[in-house]
């Protein structure tokens, strides 16, 4: 195990380019393609590591670099087929040139990046020039810079290990936000935000992180923390628990190791706890010494928040204890929500955790209680509650000051019961008895915000998840997820019985693969195909959560 210090990522800033980002965004499945790019400078000397070493780092499966990284934390979700290396090519600049276009305040430090795709461009011996659908991941001997471009690519030197280039070949698929812990003692570098780079659990805080060795790329690794797999659309639905969803509000859940390539049980809490942001919540999440996360000192259990930053985004905090080491916490009493970590059952690759939230009986954004007695919790415009509390004050005076039929609780002449629930025999006119209980019969659809917090890939309005399988998150209208469900419902019988050119997965005549996503090999008519294409390539634009 190795931990990576500040000292190794000093230069780590995103560059976020005046340009469409080709990848950044989610949900995402399918092909980054990468052209790696390795340039020398002018009087650079002869590079330490060849076109080959790079194609087995970035390219090439089964070498333990990132192409089988990729697969691993995506659960076959994301691959880097058509990925190419290109070089070495020679800039016309020396290394002084260059580095005096280094650095995060620099202005010119976005040229280190052109320059090298330039020379690539103007090689008179092998030019190249990136497809429009390819990211770009610069190398240069020396390094001089490091850097990644959210939805364009990364800068890196030709002394950098795999897990730079997981890093920050992360910020040109996931966008360009760092993790976080919300300790406020922790700074990383000068020029680093308050908490910035300290989740070492996760690859997005590369600069101080838990990485294990590969045997031929230095240093790689961890995979993703929940929130960003989460976010990516990786985990399927049945893997993840809405806390709350169902009404419940106390729960001891079993909690399995996170890890998108199987459907085991749930692998991930999402707990909301603010009626107006749904997208500010806790997530626990339970993660194994293993794989990727072999540098990891031990299985452990994390709770992270998802936070709000100043340009809108959201990214994750890990939550610190605040003294002594600054362990992550194993016990949460904040925002009407308690998390304990029980146990963990590391031999059976599980978690015990408790949790218990009083979202579920709060009200939706717009709504506060009634309160027409301490019990009365159904959910009202706040032009109600006022009405409420005045006629509550006016309960005295509306009794028959010498009783009745009911007693003491008999309402004078032109008044009825309120009868907001069995106890309330506050006196009222019958209009406002009436409108009560519309209310009580409404109440169901106006309490519990969590059951209408969805996640990091919320659709917008008039959008609705495709739900091809149970990690498509890609949002589009009703009429084409009902088209999807019916043929979902219709794939066995539109396959050749007889097999074919693709095997099993042959189509009838008249029908291809819709291929929403890798693998999808339901048949369907030749225009779904194209919508689901379309679909796909709208993706980030249709979900609410930056």
């Amino acid at each position: 195990m190795k931990r990576m210090t500040s000292v190794t990522m000093v230069a780590c800033f995103v560059v976020v380019f005046m340009a469409a980002a080709v990848w950044a965004g989610h949900p995402f499945r399918g092909s980054v393609k990468w052209s790696v790019l390795l340039c020398n400078f002018s009087d650079s000397p002869p590079p330490a590591r060849d076109v080959n070493f790079y194609r087995r780092m970035a390219v090439n499966l089964g070498t333990d670099g990132l192409a089988d990284y990729w697969r691993a934390v995506s659960g076959g979700a994301v691959d880097v087929d058509g990925s190419v290396v290109m070089g070495w090519y020679t800039e016309s600049l020396t290394t002084a040139q260059a580095m005096a276009k280094a650095g995060g305040p620099n202005p010119r430090r976005g040229e280190i990046f052109t320059d090298c795709i330039n020379a690539a461009r103007t090689s008179t011996t092998n030019p190249y020039t990136p497809p429009p659908d390819h990211l770009v991941a610069v190398v240069t001997n020396p390094g001089v810079d490091l850097y990644g471009m959210s939805g364009v690519g990364a800068v890196m030197g030709v002394e950098g290990d795999l897990g730079a280039l997981l890093h920050e070949g992360g910020h040109g698929v996931l966008g360009p936000n760092h993790s976080y812990s919300d300790d406020p003692t922790y700074r990383n570098a000068p020029w680093s935000a308050i908490g910035e780079y300290d989740d070492q659990w996760d690859v997005m805080s590369y600069a101080n992180v838990f990485g294990r060795p590969t045997a031929e790329f230095g240093f790689g690794g961890p995979g993703f923390n929940g929130f960003n797999v989460d976010r990516m659309g990786w985990l399927s639905r049945e893997s993840i628990m809405m806390f709350g969803a169902d009404g419940i509000g106390t729960k001891t859940v079993t909690l399995k190791a996170l890890d998108p390539s199987v459907s085991n049980g749930t692998q991930l809490i999402r707990i909301p706890f603010d009626p107006g942001d749904l997208f500010r919540y806790y997530t626990v999440e339970f993660r194994r010494k293993q794989g990727w996360d072999n540098g990891f000192a031990g299985d452990i259990v994390l709770i992270h928040e998802s936070r709000r930053l100043g340009d809108g985004s959201y990214t994750s905090f890990l939550l610190r204890e605040r003294t002594g080491v600054r362990n992550p916490i194993t016990a949460l009493q904040a925002n009407g929500v308690s998390i304990h970590v029980d146990r963990m059952e590391s031999p059976n690759g599980q978690a015990i955790v408790s949790v218990s939230s009083e979202m579920v009986g709060r009200c939706l954004q717009g709504y506060v209680w009634r309160e027409a007695n301490p019990q009365d919790h159904v959910c009202v415009s706040g032009q109600v509650r006022d009405a409420t509390r005045q006629d509550n004050a006016q309960a005295a005076a509306r009794r028959n000051p010498g009783g009745g039929p009911f007693g003491p609780d008999t309402c004078r002449q032109g008044f009825v019961w309120r009868e907001a629930n069995p106890q309330d025999h506050v006196c009222v006119t019958g209009d406002v008895r009436t409108r009560t209980r519309e209310e009580n019969a409404t109440a169901a659809s106006r309490i519990n915000p969590a059951r209408i917090a969805y996640g990091p890939n919320t659709c917008g309005q008039g959008f609705v998840w495709r739900e091809a399988d149970s990690r498509d998150y890609v949002c589009v209208t009703g009429g084409v997820r009902e088209q999807t469900r019916q043929d979902n419902a219709q794939a066995a019988a539109r396959r050749n019985p007889a097999g074919g050119p693709f095997g099993p997965d042959t189509c009838l005549q008249g029908f291809v693969w819709r291929e929403a996503f890798r693998g999808d090999h339901v048949c369907v008519a030749p225009p779904t195909r194209t919508q689901a294409a379309a679909d796909n390539r709208e993706a980030s634009n249709r979900v609410v959560m930056q």
